[in-house]
């Protein structure tokens, strides 16, 4: 049974292709690829690239817009922009090897939200640090002094910014924190799961 995908637009790999318990990757692009499928359809003999063969496959990863295929020295890594297509060729190779087995599991939540937490946890401190560094100016200089040392722009902006206070600040801070978490809770909620197949 032969079953084949093409990504012509693709800037990795631009065929997969499923024929005689082997795995053809090929990266052809234009004419090159377009020859290459018709003379696949029509049974005609064709380049073919260095196959996987089912027996060597150990496991298979699909992940985002990412298939590993691990033999036991290497991996071939694929990466395809199309989500319908992938999980196409994941189960059609859970379906020609029925020894490996399939197991799906959710991306860890700290996994997934810690390089989040730690940009947050910065941009708080910065904002917080500003704040409270605008607030003493403005409690120590008037606008005009504000304007000749920072000029009238940015000087307005420091001086009307200082108004709010330290429970302005507060409230500031309450507000960040709390879109902050609904920012993390939806990257939580929405981490994606990994398929595998492995050999028993």
């Amino acid at each position: 049974m032969l079953q084949l995908w093409t990504f012509p637009k693709s800037t990795h790999n631009t065929l997969v292709l499923i024929q005689e318990e082997t795995i053809y990757i090929d990266t052809k692009k234009g004419d090159i690829l377009t020859n290459q499928v018709e003379k696949i359809n029509t049974n005609q003999v064709w380049e073919k690239p260095n196959g996987i063969h089912f027996a060597t496959i150990e496991k298979v990863f699909c992940y985002k817009k990412r298939l590993e295929i691990h033999q036991k020295q290497t991996k071939k890594t694929l990466f395809i922009d199309d989500s319908e297509k992938i999980n196409e060729i994941f189960n059609a190779i859970k379906e020609h090897i029925p020894a490996l087995q399939l197991t799906v599991k959710r991306v860890g939540i700290l996994k997934s939200i810690w390089v989040h937490i730690l940009l947050i946890t910065v941009l708080f401190i910065r904002l917080i640090t500003y704040l409270v560094d605008v607030v003493y100016i403005g409690e120590k200089a008037d606008l005009v002094s504000i304007q000749e040392y920072y000029g009238e722009i940015y000087g307005n902006f420091i001086y009307t910014i200082s108004g709010i206070g330290t429970i302005g600040i507060v409230i500031i801070a309450i507000i960040y924190i709390l879109l902050a978490l609904f920012f993390t809770n939806s990257i939580a909620e929405n981490r994606p799961y990994i398929k595998e197949l492995k050999r028993n």
